[in-house]
């Protein structure tokens, strides 16, 4: 597999000329041997690119800055995958939204589904043994559409869809909302709404505070930022929920949040 030269990374999607990387691993745990429409901007994170001092993030501040949104909704989407040979198409598993409030950073209320694939509907041992999903576990649920039906009214039930509201989508990288969520909307038929087609990244995100470092997985900036992951790796609500300890550490620090993906 190839890479992408890392210089023109920072020029197409970053705003500033310093990034330093940490190599580590993305969703897979090896590299899917099909190519996809999100593969050539994975490869674009993946110059290994190994620092041998300390990272060290800014000290905390007395006071969380004022942040743009209202709330933030944490995603992390589990889909069906194989190695070497990659399934075709990959379906959502696991659809797990934490929203947290921009005001105290701190989690108010959870929507989380498993899902049941239509397409390729029998999970492959590669699927179940790096996300810790095995086939009982989706065979009973609802597919895609009736879980993104009820995840659109406990939108509505949160109030986050009301009028003025401001709210973002958190996600550890970009394919979550670039690739993965509008697959499975082209497959279950369903109208991407235009809330769903900005993100903000927290790996980029990372890269707007000193020393404008570029990790690779939730378990990097764990380790920056001195936190304790809790629960499964590849699990998506757990994945979730240590992400929303990063969202509130980078803020403790004087992060404000801005978008930082986009889906063209």
């Amino acid at each position: 597999m190839s890479f992408l030269k890392f210089s023109s990374f920072l020029k197409s999607n970053l705003s500033f000329s310093v990034c330093r990387t940490i190599s580590s691993r993305t969703k897979f745990t090896k590299p899917p041997k099909k190519q996809f429409g999100f593969a050539a901007k994975i490869k674009k994170y993946k110059k290994p690119l190994f620092e041998p001092e300390e990272i060290v993030l800014p000290s905390k501040v007395p006071v969380i800055p004022k942040q743009k949104f209202d709330y933030f909704l944490v995603l992390d989407i589990e889909a069906t995958c194989d190695y070497p040979v990659n399934v075709d198409p990959q379906e959502i598993l696991e659809f797990p939204v934490v929203k947290v409030n921009a005001e105290t950073f701190m989690p108010e209320a959870t929507f989380h589904s498993y899902v049941r694939p239509t397409v390729v509907p029998e999970l492959t041992d590669f699927c179940t043994a790096l996300t810790g999903i095995i086939q009982e576990m989706i065979d009973q649920q609802p597919d895609f559409k009736v879980v993104f039906q009820n995840f659109l009214e406990w939108l509505e039930k949160e109030g986050v869809l009301k009028p003025g509201v401001k709210f973002a989508f958190v996600t550890c990288s970009d394919p979550d909302l670039e690739y993965f969520f509008p697959l499975q909307c082209q497959i279950s038929g369903i109208e991407i709404p235009d809330f769903m087609k900005r993100w903000i990244n927290v790996k980029r995100s990372f890269c707007d505070i000193p020393p404008y470092t570029y990790p690779t997985n939730i378990m990097t900036m764990m380790k920056f930022c001195d936190l304790t992951p809790e629960g499964d790796l590849h699990s998506g609500i757990d994945d979730a929920l240590n992400l929303v300890k990063v969202l509130r550490d980078l803020a403790e620090r004087g992060l404000v949040f801005d978008y930082n993906g986009s889906k063209e």
